[in-house]
């Protein structure tokens, strides 16, 4: 049995990791902005209340994290993997989006993700061999965006793209602490995200996700996957 804590657990993809973590016998630390309103995530508890916990915890609010993290420690609590999956997107394109919009992806999916690790990295380090999962996307790949013309959702690409940094770099400076942190694309699913026309159904991402998680060695520390385990370029 594992520790796994995730952000963003109340819908989603991180909903969908904390459901089948569970199956698969791992403790879950579950942590969202509004616990009293997660109520899917409430019923997941409700079924696994020794392996469930439930943790109110806002990426943009740097104090509930350090909060969680406080909680943990004086509880000699180890985290064997955290998922960073909180995030949020905008689809439109340069020409429509607005500085403030640019600046609340940015603050969520970079900065919340960081603050998140930071804060966390002495409870990682209680654990045999401690793994950080930066939920990134394609969109974030500088070379395969010159492979495509697709264009909008400048903010979101950016800000995946500045996650990937933020993973290239904490697998550097992390490394003395034996702690790997990888990137991993979930693919294009179907959440409130990702529309109802993606190719993947959350059960069908989570269960690559998860299938890549088990796989990954030391080695593979400061890489970005795909969601079928391929190694993708930056």
């Amino acid at each position: 049995m594992k520790t796994i804590l995730i952000t963003g657990a109340s819908r989603g993809i991180g909903l969908e990791l904390a459901s089948q973590c569970l199956l698969q016998g791992h403790r879950v630390l579950g942590t969202c902005r509004d616990p009293a309103g997660a109520k899917k995530l409430q019923g997941l508890a409700g079924k696994s209340p020794e392996n469930l916990e439930i943790l109110q915890l806002n990426v943009e609010d740097e104090a509930s994290i350090n909060e969680v993290a406080r909680k943990l420690g004086k509880r000699g609590e180890a985290v064997d993997i955290l998922f960073n999956n909180a995030g949020i997107i905008d689809w439109r394109t340069m020409a429509e989006v607005d500085a403030a919009s640019m600046l609340q992806v940015y603050k969520v999916n970079v900065v919340g993700a960081m603050l998140v690790l930071r804060s966390f990295i002495p409870i990682l380090g209680r654990a045999e061999s401690p793994l950080v999962v930066n939920l990134s996307s394609r969109l974030g790949s500088i070379a395969l965006r010159g492979n495509t013309q697709l264009g909008g959702a400048i903010a979101y690409s950016a800000s995946k793209t500045a996650l990937n940094m933020l993973t290239k770099q904490a697998s550097i400076d992390l490394a003395g602490d034996g702690i790997t942190v990888v990137s991993i694309s979930p693919g294009w699913v179907r959440t409130d995200m990702g529309g109802p026309d993606a190719k993947y159904s959350v059960r069908e991402s989570v269960e690559r996700i998860l299938q890549n998680v088990a796989s990954f060695t030391p080695e593979a520390t400061g890489k970005f996957f795909g969601e079928d385990g391929e190694i993708l370029p930056y």
